[in-house]
């Protein structure tokens, strides 16, 4: 299949699904203006929190910024901005924050979000990166970032220079859509078909796991280091308690898929994905309950933003869910 009919595919499947125009083609613009904008308008990919400020990241090179909870939203400034789709925000302290999305595309800021460099940029490839995650290494930190084709690249200055990841087993160019830390610098990276890795080293070495579900899986989420949770297409979450060596299916209820997760304060987990769909679980994944579903527009991001409050991002922009 050639790249450009499974990258349409891959964005369809991960509710990734900016324009064409916007997705894939290369474009000089000029940086944002920070200007008061409708979040309810955009398709939002990502939420982060960066302090007491929220960021959202999503079509067209968009980033967001809100110090009041979400009631309000403007848009950063983005310097070199190529009007790349962002998948994914991720800031490492209050002040300094990465994202990444098509085209291979990073962008860093040190000021909580307000303004954005591009560092780097692959317009000839135009393969999504689609998550990033921050471990600790022998020397400081490092960042992680992987997407489509079997992209997987790390870097060790802050995310200023990239370069593919070393020793790591042959996935071939399968979309790695998952990439996530828990407690003891442990990783999960889970991708399409099935695909599951580990590493309980901080990504010094990995392994491969068997899934008993051979689908897509677009999520992760670590409650403890040995009980972990992967989540993806038709509704199928599966669960661990020994990082991932044995794996038990969760019933949902659904046929939706789930692109986002969150554990609450209070320990409640909750997912969201296609059509809106949100499941709820009081007792560490081991069951859902359907908090809501219904409604054409995906969700690809949950964060908690108070008791009992979050906000969701998607197709429809960001808005406010009770919990």
């Amino acid at each position: 299949m050639m790249k450009s009919a499974r990258l349409a595919s891959l964005a369809m499947s991960i509710a990734v699904t900016a324009a064409a125009a916007y997705a894939f083609a290369p474009r000089e613009l000029p940086a944002f203006e920070a200007s008061l904008v409708r979040a309810d308008r955009l398709h939002v990919n990502s939420i982060a929190r960066a302090g007491s400020r929220l960021v959202a990241a999503g079509e067209a090179g968009n980033i967001l910024v809100s110090d009041d909870a979400g009631a309000s939203w403007h848009r950063a400034s983005v310097a070199g901005q190529s009007g790349s789709t962002l998948n994914k925000v991720l800031f490492t302290d209050e002040r300094r924050g990465i994202a990444i999305g098509h085209d291979g595309v990073v962008l860093l800021t040190e000021n909580a979000g307000s303004t954005w460099r591009q560092v780097r940029f692959d317009g000839d490839r135009s393969e999504p990166l689609l998550n990033v995650v921050a471990v600790a290494g022998s020397s400081g930190q490092v960042l992680y970032a992987v997407g489509s084709f079997g992209r997987f690249i790390v870097s060790r200055d802050g995310g200023e220079r990239w370069e593919d990841m070393p020793a790591m087993p042959d996935v071939g160019e399968a979309h790695l859509n998952a990439l996530v830390a828990g407690p003891g610098n442990r990783l999960m990276l889970a991708g399409e078909n099935g695909l599951l890795l580990r590493s309980p080293d901080g990504g010094a070495q990995w392994e491969r796991l068997n899934l008993p579900y051979k689908g897509s899986m677009f999520g992760a989420l670590a409650l403890t280091a040995d009980t972990w949770l992967v989540f993806g297409m038709r509704g199928n979450v599966l669960r661990s308690e020994d990082f991932g060596t044995t794996w038990e299916a969760v019933q949902t209820g659904l046929q939706t898929s789930f692109f986002g997760a969150t554990r609450l304060q209070d320990g409640r987990i909750v997912l969201a994905g296609q059509g809106g769909a949100m499941l709820v679980s009081n007792d560490l994944g081991k069951s859902f309950r359907i908090h809501r579903v219904g409604g054409m527009a995906s969700l690809t991001s949950i964060l908690e933003i108070a008791p009992n409050t979050a906000l969701v991002g998607g197709e429809s922009g960001i808005a406010v869910e009770k919990l």
